[in-house]
This record gives structure tokens, C-alpha cells and sequence, in this order.
């Protein structure tokens, strides 16, 4: 199933200066090595986990709806992956955007999003028909359907320390409420203060569409910020094994001396007590 990347990451899953932390290296030379180390690094671990690091809006594009015209799922299971279901990779997804087709006159529709249920709370995410509707009937030509979502772990953020907002860079995560309880993270440096890592946060305010202030408590007050914070801050997190791996990858792949190189033949083999890091992260069709 082609997949195109509509809008790409804002950030890179770790910030330069961690990297350059980690391969301990004081100078500022080397920061475009090390990126181009945590690009290939971030391009594998998503390859090989079906899972998307930091949130990416994508176009997945079919030729038909799929499976047979089915109307609800298998009875008795308690969960299943029907016939009749889009599922959507490199996850977690975030949102649907859209589902669209082009129908029997050669016109791009879109259709209601009344008419589909998403499911959001599994491993892959899944889509179907409501009950009692079945998929439209799609001219029957390649590239007749496409579903546009935006998937990721976490999203970067910019902090206005005199309004005490923060914003989702690029747009691209799930559209919060007040009282939505959402935690930050951070590579390089420090979320803006006195926000912390690891820690419950409530949307307070929705100043405007991804931008939000916070409060310690549902209903608080919102919380004052004093800085900006520095590297790079994120709403949602990364999963440490995915940037420990990632880490030591790029380590390698920087200086060639680490204890996880195993090079043959020009190549970088698989490291399995290292690449067993991603195993929980894996995102798979089961």
C-alpha cells in the first residue's frame, strides 16, 4: 500500500545536543554528522517498528475499499482485524483527517465521517464502515481511495513564556480539550519552566487551534511559565528503549568504535542484543 508523507516531523526524535552528549563531544563540528546519524537512525527504528517517532501526517493511497461488503465484525472475538477494515501503519495514530474516493463518474468524494468508525486504541489503527453502511463503490481504477492521517509519539512544541502558551509545532497532533491531561518531554535540555518531564499537565485554556495553557490540577489555575525551555520539548514521548537504541546506533555510526559496531562487508549488521531494544515498540498487524 503506496504511503506518501504529506507533511514530515518538525523535530527529529533527539535533539543534537543529546546526541552530542552521548558521543561525548564538546565541540559544535560534528552537529551536521550527528544529525544526518539521527536521521538514518530514526528511518530504521520507524522501518523497523512500523511506528512513526515524532507526528507526521500521511497519505495512504488504495485502489479500492477493501474485503467484501461486510457489515459489522466477527461475532465471539474479541478483537479482530476485518476483512473489510483499513489498517493504518506506522503508528500510533493520532487522528483521521479524511477518508476519500473517487466514485463512478470520475468525481472525488469525500465521504461523511459519520459513515466510518475509527478505533484509535489498538496497535494498528483500524477503520470500518458504522453499522448498518458498507464502503462506497470507488471507480474501479488504481488510486481511486486515499485516507489521510497523522500518526506519531510525540509532537514539538514552542513555549510564549509572557502568555504562558504552548504550541504544537506544525499543527500535527490530536486536538485537545480543557481538561485533557497531557505530559511533556524533552531532549537536549529542559521543558520550559517550571514544567517538568514525566508529569500530569490539564489543558486550562484553548487560546486558539493547538494552543493550549496548562494547570497542575483539572480546573486549575494555569501555570506560569518563566522560560522557553531549551533543546527540544515535546508534547507526548518518545519511547526510551526507541531513543536509547537510536543512541547507541548513531554512536556507531558516528565514530565506528562503539561496543555495538559490527561491520561486514561495508555494511551495518544486526546487533540482536542491542536491535531487541525495539521489540517492545513494534507495531504489528496480529
Amino acid at each position: 500500500m503506496p504511503l506518501q508523507t504529506l507533511i514530515g516531523p518538525a523535530a527529529r526524535p533527539i535533539d543534537v545536543i543529546e546526541a552530542r552528549n552521548h558521543v561525548r563531544q564538546d565541540l559544535t563540528a560534528d552537529d551536521t554528522v550527528l544529525d544526518m546519524a539521527i536521521r538514518a537512525t530514526t528511518s530504521f527504528a520507524q522501518a523497523e517498528c512500523l511506528r512513526t517517532l515524532v507526528a507526521t501526517r500521511y497519505r495512504l493511497v488504495l485502489d479500492s475499499f477493501p474485503g467484501p461488503s461486510l457489515m459489522g465484525v466477527p461475532w465471539g472475538r474479541s478483537y479482530s482485524l476485518p476483512g473489510h477494515a483499513i489498517c493504518l501503519e506506522y503508528g500510533p495514530v493520532l487522528a483521521v483527517k479524511w477518508v476519500k474516493y473517487v466514485d463512478m463518474t470520475g468525481v472525488q468524494q469525500t465521504m461523511p465521517a459519520t459513515d466510518y468508525a475509527v478505533d484509535l486504541t489498538g496497535p494498528v489503527a483500524r477503520i470500518t464502515p458504522v453499522f448498518g453502511k458498507i464502503w462506497p463503490i470507488p471507480l474501479p481504477q488504481i488510486g481511486a481511495v486515499e485516507v489521510v492521517y497523522e500518526a506519531g509519539d510525540a509532537s514539538p512544541i514552542a513555549a510564549d513564556a509572557a502568555a504562558n502558551t504552548i504550541t504544537i509545532k506544525g499543527g500535527l497532533w490530536k486536538m485537545l480539550a480543557v481538561g485533557d491531561m497531557v505530559r511533556l518531554s524533552n531532549s537536549g535540555g529542559a521543558p520550559p519552566a517550571p514544567l517538568q518531564p514525566d508529569t500530569d499537565y490539564f489543558v486550562q485554556s484553548v487560546p486558539a487551534a493547538g494552543v493550549y495553557t496548562l494547570a497542575a490540577t483539572s480546573g486549575g489555575a494555569a501555570i506560569d511559565l518563566t522560560d522557553t525551555g531549551s533543546g527540544t520539548s515535546f508534547i507526548g514521548a518518545v519511547p526510551e528503549g526507541i531513543k536509547t537504541w537510536q543512541k547507541m546506533r548513531l554512536a556507531s555510526l558516528y565514530d565506528l568504535r562503539s561496543d555495538v559496531t559490527a561491520l561486514a562487508r561495508g555494511r551495518l549488521e544486526s546487533v540482536p542484543f542491542v536491535d531487541r531494544l525495539l521489540d517492545p515498540w513494534r507495531l504489528v498487524l496480529a
